[in-house]
């Protein structure tokens, strides 16, 4: 009787102990994704999205339930949608034998049984962490040897145990001012501090830390104030005079900003920075200004003149479109602008700047835009076409080159005509007062638009570029909602004549904020994204439109969802009605305009997929979508 209550004692012990550690031991398996597959954090749609694996990333998993698999990742386990993990066959090869004496260390907690079965009898479980010997005993279980006995465990949790290296010791110097510290904190005490361009020894400690060598004593500093290699040599610093106002810029490019302009025959220290720019120094600033502008040595002294020179003025003509300054530096303000070929009268001033008069007023302008003599016939430049200004209650900057940061020429109104001679880096070159201008193509179009549109409409194609969406065979989502888009902006200008922007024409990728903030740089007064729905089960289908309850513009945002899926469905009738509904979706909840979300239909779905690839019903989708947003439109612009 006593030894039948001690063995009763012993089980309870161990089932005890058992239920005192969550261990994990299911089948692992090996797998390939499908699609590009989300893995969340619980087994639901709305769990939350840790990543998302390509389509054919190798992914270790186990069966969940009919829908969905456990994916472990570093370490941990998630969720992912069944359907869209295929099995890959184990190779038997792929086996790495082992020693007996192997020695491992638990990931998890781990129970350990007597046969290599889950249901087999558990003999104790082990904490994560615990090292132990072990063997592999097949593709899913490996031997585990205690107190002289041989049991079994799940392999996945079995990680062979890492021997540190000696660390790497490298050369270099700091490229700062550092703090040496006895731990990897910089709260705790500055054992000393190295001044910056001192040569070091040391090796990487982790991400963030490396150790410092000094003698036979080791230190710790964050590893940003070290770069390996050897130091460079000191700078030669030299002293020249500006050989022309000199104009000193912020960084090494004349387009950059000039932060100050030194007269002619400045004395200046400066040293090589490489074959084309120098650096000078004044006080303990530092300054780039291309070296040609400086002349080493010392600077000619001008003899005192009694006697005004004579102005000795020239015909000539300019060689190119010539800005005249009333300053001799080209930071100054552009008071006039002459076009190529134009006759002048002009003088030297300088090295490198001259005098042009025009009337009974004098400009400056470089002497290298001029040209003595009698100007060439100038070629007629023809016209490519003709643009307007799209800018409804705004204006368009013309600007001096093909970039958004060049001086602007002037100002263009909304419906504006002009002609363009080609487009370059997103502008169209015009002519402005008789010389070459630039406008964004963002805001011209090839048809006059309408002055009297009361809403820029934004519409944006969800998806694109290296991100298809959903897919469904050779069928793609960012393909499919790119398309229906086309056609409801297409539809909104030929029967509205509503001004409609995109957030994408083509098929490129955006990220969610990209998407938000182009619909406010486009000066939306309403947004609508388009997607298509997919499901892990086919029954799933239907159209259904959301808009966002923490949207500063949620009321607006219902009545737009709500009349975009009324339209909708009284066009596809054939389709199931999902009605509208509430997400915080990124994009309609921090846009900073009334904005909705509408599912065209379920890829997964056999009846969804027939409309999502005819192009009468892409056609039908987009009529519902562009209707509902006319409706929006009449009531509120």
């Amino acid at each position: 009787m006593k030894m039948k209550l001690l063995k009763v004692a012993l089980i309870l012990s161990l089932l005890l102990f058992g239920a005192q550690i969550p261990a994990v031991e299911a089948s692992t398996l090996d797998g390939e994704t499908t699609v590009n597959l989300n893995v969340r954090s619980t087994p639901s749609t709305t769990g939350a999205v840790i990543t998302t694996l390509p389509k054919g990333t190798k992914v270790k998993y186990g069966t969940y339930n009919q829908s969905w698999h456990k994916v472990y990742l570093n370490s941990r386990t998630y969720y992912a949608s069944a359907p869209y993990i295929k099995r890959i066959a184990s190779s038997p090869t792929a086996i790495t034998t082992q020693a007996a004496s192997s020695t491992g260390v638990t990931t998890e907690n781990l129970n350990v049984r007597v046969t290599s079965h889950r249901d087999a009898k558990i003999v104790t479980t082990l904490r994560k962490g615990t090292e132990v010997n072990y063997a592999v005993h097949n593709s899913s279980w490996a031997k585990v040897f205690l107190n002289g006995k041989t049991y079994y465990a799940a392999k996945a949790y079995l990680a062979p145990k890492l021997v540190a290296s000696a660390p790497k010791k490298q050369s270099g110097y700091t490229n700062r001012d550092i703090q040496l510290f006895n731990r990897t904190l910089q709260t705790s005490p500055v054992a000393k501090t190295i001044p910056a361009k001192r040569a070091v020894t040391f090796s990487i400690h982790n991400s963030s830390w490396s150790v410092i060598y000094e003698g036979t004593k080791t230190y710790y500093t964050p590893t940003r104030g070290i770069t390996a290699g050897t130091l460079k040599p000191a700078t030669t610093t030299e002293t020249g005079y500006a050989n022309r106002e000199l104009k000193l810029f912020d960084t090494r490019n004349q387009a950059s900003k000039v932060v100050k302009v030194l007269p002619l025959n400045t004395v200046v220290a400066s040293s090589k920075y490489n074959s084309s720019w120098s650096t000078v120094y004044i006080g303990s600033d530092t300054y780039y200004t291309p070296t040609a502008w400086i002349t080493p040595g010392v600077a000619p002294v001008q003899p005192p003149t009694t006697t005004k020179p004579v102005e000795t003025k020239v015909q000539g003509y300019a060689n190119r479109n010539i800005n005249l300054f009333g300053k001799t530096h080209q930071s100054s303000s552009v008071l006039l602008v002459l076009p190529q070929y134009t006759a002048v009268t002009y003088s030297t001033y300088n090295s490198s700047w001259s005098n042009v008069f025009v009337g009974t007023k004098t400009y400056f302008t470089p002497t290298s835009w001029l040209t003595a003599g009698k100007a060439p016939s100038a070629p007629a430049a023809s016209p490519q076409g003709k643009v307007y200004i799209n800018t409804p209650g705004d204006v368009l900057n013309v600007r001096a080159t093909a970039s958004a940061s060049s001086t602007i020429l002037g100002k263009l109104a909304h419906g504006t005509q002009v002609d363009h001679y080609g487009s370059s880096n997103g502008f169209y070159k015009i002519k402005y007062n008789n010389r070459d201008g630039y406008i964004s193509t963002a805001y011209a179009s090839a048809s006059k638009p309408s002055v009297s549109s009361g809403a820029v409409i934004v519409l944006d194609a969800g998806h694109g570029g290296t991100d298809p969406g959903a897919v469904r065979s050779s069928l793609y989502e960012k393909t499919v909602v790119l398309d229906v888009t086309k056609r409801t902006e297409a539809y909104l200008r030929s029967k509205y004549g509503y001004e409609v922007r995109l957030t994408r024409s083509t098929d490129v990728y955006l990220t969610l904020n990209q998407r938000v903030q182009a619909a406010r740089n486009l000066r939306g007064d309403l947004f609508v994204s388009l997607h298509t729905n997919a499901a892990t089960t086919s029954a799933a289908n239907g159209v259904e439109t959301f808009y966002s309850t923490s949207s500063a513009h949620s009321a607006k945002s219902r009545v737009l969802a709500t009349n975009i899926q009324s339209n909708l469905m009284g066009e596809m009738s054939g389709m199931r009605n999902r009605g509208v509904k509430t997400a915080n979706y990124y994009v309609i909840t921090y846009n900073t305009m009334p904005s909705a979300l509408v599912e065209l239909g379920f890829i997964s779905s056999p009846q969804d997929i027939v409309h999502l690839r005819s192009e009468a019903s892409r056609q039908r989708m987009a009529i519902g979508v562009a209707e509902g947003i006319a409706q929006y439109v009449r009531a509120y612009h």
